[in-house]
């Protein structure tokens, strides 16, 4: 059997095993290794594929992942969060949709020390849905600002998203970093206007807080509580936009930045270090084992010539860069259904990263594009886990349904957002131009 018909029959049966929602780690990795000892003698596999393994794992850029997981489990119990939904609440409350629009603000905030929307959606799902339901907004406009805007998470730096692609695609994670600073702020701003102008059509939606108390007093006393994020902002992105520590040591600053705010507010102690580690470690742990089962998957389909082809085939079509786009943002909403987000990169980045610089595409750009891309799939069903992390924090409060319908508006008002940014490369990629203007 030739290798390319041994990859086409590895493809099939991965994608039945995906079907019968086999963990796609565990699917990665048995019809990798398969497809490696059916094509390879098995002395020659089990040589390169541990060496093979154990130094693509090793990866001295990998260190800055468990790195940022943690600063974002320190923020989340440092309270960074309630403090960003306080500021903005008392900025923005009283305009229509007012407290919808300071979640999307706060969440941005948040999304700026930590890297996960799963964090950020469990603590909105505690502190602003109460609050909005308290103030009779409509339930779905609640539960669907928050599971929402918890996508800001993933594009905003640090990002574990960007940090990954980085990592796949061999492109700058300090350029990433810094590219996704200017389209975080644009998805923010394009939501809050968006909820501001539906909330004024339709008041009902979301009646305007009178009791909240929006005067100029409190807008100036509520930013003293923005100090400890601003400055573990200022440490991480800072610090790698200057040139001054690489991402992997801007990582390392955070989490002691974190430490230092939870020490200063009285909350450091040996039972908060535990937890923290011990989620950081779980999440880790699993995103390792898909990276190291993505390798595996990788080497199998290069190997066996399908990943050349498929890219081939792609080029040799000639079509319009923006129609590949195009095809390229329809199959990621198709694939978020279905497949979470650091899978679907594993899945597809050695097959459409090369076929971008082929194009002469900008892989920093591209990796903005593919992680907002992520974030929308992170609410659209039936996976949709941001949906399923907000109904676990509320339980019986709300339905699931209400949840995914609730968020169907803001994948609207998100795709735009990704016209955009394809139409207007610039946007994306003036901050990575200046950063390395500014060094030279």
């Amino acid at each position: 059997m030739e290798n390319l018909q041994v990859g086409i029959i590895g493809s099939i049966i991965f994608i039945v095993l995906i079907l019968l929602r086999v963990p796609i780690a565990y699917a990665m990795t048995v019809v990798g290794l398969g497809g490696i000892l059916t094509i390879y003698p098995i002395d020659a596999a089990f040589k390169f594929i541990p060496t093979g393994l154990f130094s693509y794992t090793s990866n001295f850029t990998l260190a800055s992942l468990p790195l940022f997981i943690l600063m974002g489990t320190l923020a989340f119990y440092a309270d960074l969060g309630r403090d960003a939904y306080s500021a903005a609440k008392a900025w923005f409350g009283r305009s229509p949709g007012g407290l919808a629009v300071a979640t999307v603000y706060s969440s941005a905030i948040f999304g700026a020390v930590s890297g996960s929307s799963l964090s950020e959606v469990a603590v909105f799902s505690k502190i602003a849905v109460p609050e909005m339901l308290r103030a009779n907004y409509n339930k779905r406009l609640a539960v669907g600002v928050v599971a929402s805007a918890g996508c800001l998470d993933v594009l905003i730096p640090p990002s574990i998203l960007l940090v990954f692609f980085g990592i796949l695609t061999e492109t700058s994670i300090g350029q990433l970093f810094i590219a996704g600073i200017i389209p975080g702020i644009l998805v923010a701003v394009v939501m809050a206007i968006s909820i501001t102008v539906f909330c004024w059509l339709r008041p009902d939606m979301a009646p305007i807080a009178i009791d909240l108390d929006t005067s100029w007093k409190a807008k100036f006393d509520s930013l003293k509580g923005l100090w400890a994020a601003l400055l573990l902002i200022i440490a991480v992105i800072g610090s790698i936009y200057s040139g001054w520590a690489t991402p992997d040591e801007a990582a390392a600053v955070g989490v002691v930045g974190a430490l230092i705010i939870i020490w200063m507010r009285g909350k450091l102690n040996f039972k908060l270090i535990k937890l923290a580690t011990e989620d950081s470690a779980i999440v880790s742990a699993m995103i390792f084992l898909i990276l190291g089962a993505g390798f595996i998957f990788a080497t199998f389909l290069s190997s066996t010539g399908v990943i050349t082809i498929l890219a081939n085939w792609v080029v040799d079509l000639k079509m319009p860069f923006y129609l590949l786009m195009f095809a390229i943002v329809l199959l990621y909403l198709i694939l978020g259904c279905f497949i979470d987000a650091i899978s679907m990169m594993v899945l597809t980045m050695p097959v459409l990263a090369p076929i971008i610089v082929s194009m002469d595409g900008n892989l920093v750009w591209f990796g903005v594009i593919v992680t907002l891309m992520m974030a929308i799939g992170a609410v659209t069903p039936p996976l949709g886990l941001n949906c399923y992390v907000m109904k676990g924090a509320l339980g019986d409060t709300v339905e699931l349904r209400d949840i995914f319908m609730g968020a169907l508006p803001f994948v609207g008002v998100m795709l735009f957002t990704v016209g955009i940014l394809i139409v207007f490369p610039e946007i994306t990629l003036w901050l990575p131009e200046l950063m390395k203007a500014s060094r030279f």
